[in-house]
């Protein structure tokens, strides 16, 4: 990888930055480090800074970027809208393209964007999409940037929400939308906290201010001011902004101050960033050493003690791996009947669907029995077969609620783990720690194989001799209707059975992920609170190492 060159901060000692935290990571066992530092490897070789738009949904985000690229490129409306990443850039053509999580690529016209990023066109992301990118000639004023149109935060879609965040290590700059009803939240403000991790660069896009007079907005940027300065954030600039006639100053405000003034400073913003991220990556790194230090430098008669003060008791490690399971398992054990419900209300309508087009098809099959019966069979095989899997795909979202909430439940039960592991740790040895960051990036699972048995049992063509169909069509056509009423039932009991056996195979990933970050953050802890003396010299001298390049980075930024 080629470090670029980052104004007085030598690229050499940008490589050491990311090779020394790696290899004090992989000694000393802190794991907790793994993902923070692949964004920092990831960043110091773009080239492109990302201007990403972030808030919470019907904030404007879409409604600004669009204004930004002078036509409507992407979905908006009165519910929530897009529901993956979208990157937009220049380029020296037009240009679209479809990433999947699979790692295929599909290049597609821009007319289609909202087949592929609006909740509506592609709900809880069932086309497994990862991130659309497009390049536009028409942006050249902001080469160099590409902009990041992502899912609103808090909105009924939970996946919406966790696609935004799991993306947060790759931002550059931030622009926060905040709409003026309400013009900020505490939501909003832990969003900027927790971007205050991988960038020094964000701004607030006071969003809908055409709603106000002039008065109130003075009065809504005030607020907005004193709660950031409450939080320690009053050196966050607030960009008031309206996509509507008469408001072209604040438009022009925008350009000029933030945007235009990033771009003409672009290796300057990159090289800010980048240098923000090393030293945040330095300093948890440091934290975590100085657990390992501050365990040597303790008696050997107290490690253990010191141990137990920051893990607690081991019945009470017992019990926090205890419940991780029981969320699980309570889930499981009713899977069952919810997905039982979820498909009680389709089966009145495929069973009407079917009996419509047999009553449709059946006339061509007359000729005699054993043509009717292997034709019933061929055609109820297809359709019942494209049912199930029309029915599975369209409830694919649905199927997978409660694994996504199981997910949560686990990682807020992590979260409250480690928040415990970090207030003990600073009463105990005085060292705070990292609290957040725990998400977990379990792989959905896929469609089922949708199959149909036999249909029928007996060879019932063979009496077609004995039974003339001018005289048994309407008893055939009748047991046809009985039987497609009975097959739809086996078929959406045997869709249940398939899914309640693939969402508990995910469950038990889950909890196997879950319980494996808790056994690897207590391994972490042990293993730094169990240095002892004679390994002294060797922290310090890692710690020596960390600070004296958090020296050269600070020194770097001063100049």
């Amino acid at each position: 990888m080629t470090i670029p060159q980052t104004g007085t901060v030598a690229p050499g000692i940008l490589q050491e930055i990311l090779f020394t935290v790696g290899d004090v990571c992989k000694r000393r066992e802190i794991s907790a480090l793994d993902d923070f530092l692949e964004s920092c490897r990831a960043f110091a070789g773009e080239e492109t800074l990302n201007v990403a738009v972030l808030g919470r949904f019907k904030a404007g985000k879409s409604s600004f970027l669009n204004y930004l690229l002078g036509k409507p490129f992407l979905p908006v409306g009165v519910i929530p809208v897009t529901s993956v990443i979208t990157e937009i850039q220049w380029g020296a053509v037009e240009r679209t393209e479809v990433l999947y999580t699979d790692g295929r690529a599909e290049v597609i016209a821009a007319t289609r964007i909202s087949d592929f990023v609006a909740e509506g066109e592609n709900p809880e992301n069932i086309k497994k999409v990862e991130r659309v990118r497009v390049e536009l000639p028409s942006i050249d004023r902001y080469r160099g940037i590409r902009f990041v149109d992502t899912p609103g935060l808090e909105s009924v879609f939970e996946h919406n929400t966790e696609a935004s965040l799991h993306w947060l290590p790759n931002v550059g700059l931030a622009l926060v939308a905040v709409g003026v009803d309400p013009p900020l939240s505490q939501r909003d403000l832990e969003l900027i906290r927790r971007l205050r991790r991988y960038t020094p660069n964000i701004s607030i896009l006071l969003t809908k201010v055409d709603v106000l007079g002039e008065h109130e907005r003075s009065e809504v940027r005030e607020f907005i001011e004193t709660q950031l300065a409450r939080n320690r954030s009053q050196s966050i600039p607030v960009f008031p902004f309206s996509v509507r006639p008469g408001f072209e100053s604040l438009r022009e405000d925008l350009d000029r101050g933030l945007l235009l003034r990033t771009r003409a400073s672009l290796s300057d913003q990159q090289r800010a960033i980048l240098l923000h991220k090393m030293d945040s990556l330095l300093g948890e790194c440091a934290a975590w050493l100085e657990v390992a230090l501050k365990s040597a430098e303790t008696a050997d008669s107290e490690r253990g003690d010191l141990r137990r003060r920051i893990l607690g008791q081991k019945e009470a490690l017992d019990d926090t791996r205890l419940a991780l399971k029981l969320i699980v398992r309570h889930t499981a054990a009713t899977l069952r009947s919810a997905f039982e419900g979820l498909l009680r209300g389709d089966e009145l309508a495929i069973r009407q669907r079917l009996q419509g087009r047999l009553d449709r098809e059946f006339p061509s099959w007359t000729r005699n029995l054993a043509v009717a019966v292997t034709s019933f069979e061929d055609w109820l095989q297809a359709n019942l077969a494209q049912e199930m899997a029309d029915l599975s795909k369209n409830r694919h979202g649905r199927f997978l609620e409660p694994l996504r909430r199981v997910n949560q439940q686990l990682e807020q039960s992590l979260q409250d783990f480690r928040n415990r592991l970090s207030e003990r740790a600073l009463e105990t040895l005085g060292v705070a720690q990292r609290t957040t960051e725990m998400e977990l990036r379990v792989e959905e699972p896929t469609l089922p194989d949708i199959r149909v048995g036999k249909i029928f049992d007996h060879n019932w063509e063979l009496l077609s001799w004995v039974i003339p169909m001018a005289l048994a069509r309407v008893v055939v056509l009748k047991h046809f209707h009985q039987k497609v009423d009975r097959l739809v039932f086996t078929n959406l009991s045997r869709l249940t059975s398939q899914w309640e056996g693939i969402v508990n195979l995910a469950l038990e990933t889950s909890e196997k992920e879950a319980i494996r970050r808790l056994d690897t953050l207590i391994a972490s802890i042990e293993k730094l609170t169990g240095s002892d003396r004679q390994q002294t010299s060797q922290i310090g001298e890692d710690v020596a190492r960390v600070q004296t390049l958090r020296r050269c980075l600070a020194s770097g930024k001063k100049q």
